[in-house]
């Protein structure tokens, strides 16, 4: 529909409301009209009855009262059905009524005027030329009025003139020119009343705007205090939870200083590894919890293979399920879907985490599926677990940050508490949905649902392919960070991996590592370098000059100009801090990937 005949429907609604309300105040008037009209005609009686026979005046009075009587029945019918009324009918039958009790009135005249003397005459036809003017005052419309005041004047003073032939011509000028007064003072009152009543729908129109932002106004402060008191409760739970592992940091600090054996720098070395996952652990779920509270997220869309997302996931935790001797069960189709790896990585990841630390024995399952809901398609991931269940009375609190069960002493070994709240936004981005269904101990269920576009179902050689990546042990790998303490770090544990390692602070020096060496098996390079280049202007420059090679783009920011670009060119990310067995994953993924698709890409050149 368009927006012209959108605003066609809408001007005939209002047009039709005013018509209805305009009827509803004629039809209120008209409620008390028999009573009125019961008045007048025992005035009328007090002193024609003497001249007239009692009998014929009874039988007349019965007439104009009953038409007033029926035009109150119907006024009440409208009132009673005003929303399927149709006002232009309604308006109609009005006009029939006024004209049949204008015509019993003056039948009167017609009966009763031969039999009374002058001054009886004079007082009669008197009071039926008032009776329209007083109809003003009830009639909220010109037509009604006329067919009223015409029904009333026209039989009386034809009778009148039938009576007195010499004042014919008099009381005919005066009697036309007394209906048009009646007809445009009625039409001055109709247009009144249409002004009233349009003012007083713009006036509710007003109100209710008013009302409706206020009520947006209202919504938004709560908002606001609510994102306030989140903020406070992150704050103060994140304050908590970095103090702790930085207080046992400078107690190990102090501990190495004094020159420990070699036993207590093994266990200090477990200790502190355990402490900085931790602390990464916590600013990663601190910055992902801030990007996606500010929609700082864009979700991408690009085909990925479902199935081997999960079960990178599930490879990821398997020896944290068998660690607590639980199966961790899997039951995924093969399919490729448009859609962003990051964010269903993220989502299955924290879920599969969550329900193995709150699982003591059984199993942990992770199952997907398509579903087809009104021609859409859906995709559907559930984890299970045979864990504790959750309380009715928290399903909903699980999803607040920093809130976890059974942790008031907030044991950073359980957990930080910001999974649920991370997956439940990604949800949202994604314009998915997430829903829990737990039984005290029998269990939790979570269910993902997303929007899928499906593609083609996914090889299974394919997948063995990308499964056996071949090592890069004594591959060249150079390393541009300007942090010397990042460079060093990095240097050692490469090389701990028997990789052939190379360091810049600059892009200088990394141009004068190309020269001297050549093109690296994978260049990392951080995305910020304090010059005028960033890691990524800088990995397309040496690109464009030495030929192609990997590049692995790591970065401490969540957002910036130089990190879409990097998305947009297929780099792959790594956010810091970053654990050792993701960043060895990562290089093997990115060597591995590079092998298999070089030799079809020189083919083709």
């Amino acid at each position: 529909m368009s927006a012209g005949a959108s605003e066609s429907d809408a001007a005939t609604v209002e047009r039709r409301l005013l018509q209805v309300e305009i009827l509803d105040l004629h039809a209120r008037g008209l409620l008390r009209m028999p009573y009125i009209q019961a008045l007048i005609v025992v005035g009328i009686g007090l002193f024609i009855v003497p001249s007239v026979t009692l009998w014929s005046f009874l039988v007349w009075s019965v007439a104009p009262v009953g038409a007033e009587v029926l035009r109150s029945l119907y006024a009440r019918s409208v009132l009673r059905r005003q929303l399927e009324l149709d006002p232009t009918r309604a308006h109609l039958i009005f006009i029939g009524l006024a004209g049949l009790s204008g015509a019993t009135i003056s039948a009167g005249a017609v009966l009763f005027f031969p039999q009374l003397p002058i001054l009886h005459q004079a007082l009669f036809g008197a009071t039926l030329f008032a009776l329209p003017a007083a109809g003003v005052a009830v009639s909220s419309s010109r037509y009604i009025l006329s067919a009223y005041a015409v029904c009333v004047l026209l039989p009386a003073s034809i009778t009148w003139a039938s009576l007195h032939p010499s004042q014919a011509l008099a009381l005919t000028a005066l009697s036309a020119a007394y209906c048009v007064t009646i007809f445009f003072v009625s039409s001055d009152g109709e247009k009144l009343i249409l002004r009233s009543v349009i003012i007083r729908h713009e006036r509710d129109a007003l109100v209710r705007n008013l009302e409706e932002r206020n009520a947006q106004v209202l919504e938004a402060v709560s908002r606001a205090e609510r994102a306030a008191q989140a903020k406070a409760r992150v704050l103060a739970a994140a304050s908590h939870d970095l103090r702790q592992p930085l207080h046992a940091l400078s107690l190990y600090s102090a501990v190495l200083a004094a020159e420990p054996d070699f036993e207590t720098v093994q266990e200090l070395s477990r200790n502190i590894d355990q402490i900085v996952r931790s602390l990464g652990s916590l600013l990663n779920g601190l910055l992902d919890l801030s990007r996606l509270s500010a929609a700082h997220y864009v979700p991408e869309r690009e085909v990925l293979d479902v199935r081997l997302v999960l079960m990178q996931v599930c490879d990821e935790y398997q020896q944290a399920a068998q660690h607590k001797q639980l199966t961790l069960r899997r039951d995924l189709r093969e399919l490729r879907m448009l859609g962003d790896p990051l964010a269903l990585s993220r989502i299955v990841r924290n879920l599969v985490d969550n329900s193995i630390k709150y699982t003591d024995d059984g199993e942990v399952s992770v199952v997907n599926r398509i579903e087809s809901v009104a021609g859409h398609a859906w995709l559907v991931i559930t984890v299970s677990d045979s864990g504790r269940g959750i309380p009715p009375a928290e399903h909903e609190r699980i999803f607040e940050e920093f809130y976890q069960l059974d942790n008031p002493g907030r044991d950073q070994g359980k957990g930080v508490g910001l999974g649920l709240a991370i997956v439940r936004r990604l949800c949202e981005l994604s314009h998915g949905t997430i829903r829990l269904e737990s039984e005290l101990g029998r269990g939790t269920s979570f269910e993902v649902r997303l929007p899928a576009q499906v593609l083609l179902p996914a090889r299974s050689d394919e997948l063995e392919q990308r499964a056996s990546t071949p090592r890069w042990i004594e591959k060249r790998i150079y390393v541009v960070d300007d942090e010397v303490e990042i460079q060093r770090s990095m240097q050692k544990l490469l090389a701990s991996w028997k990789a052939e390692v190379k360091v810049a602070g600059s892009t200088h020096e990394s141009e004068q590592l190309l020269k001297l060496y050549g093109r690296p098996d994978l260049l990392i390079v951080d995305l910020r370098l304090n010059e005028a280049e960033n890691g990524v202007e800088l990995a397309e420059r040496l690109l464009a000059t030495h030929g192609r090679f990997p590049v692995l783009v790591v970065t401490g920011e969540t957002s910036s100009d130089a990190l879409v670009r990097a998305r947009m060119l297929g780099y792959p990310v790594l956010r810091k801090p970053i654990a050792g067995e993701v960043l060895h994953r990562t290089i093997e993924d990115v060597i591995g990937t590079e092998q298999q698709t070089a030799p079809d890409l020189f083919g083709k050149l």
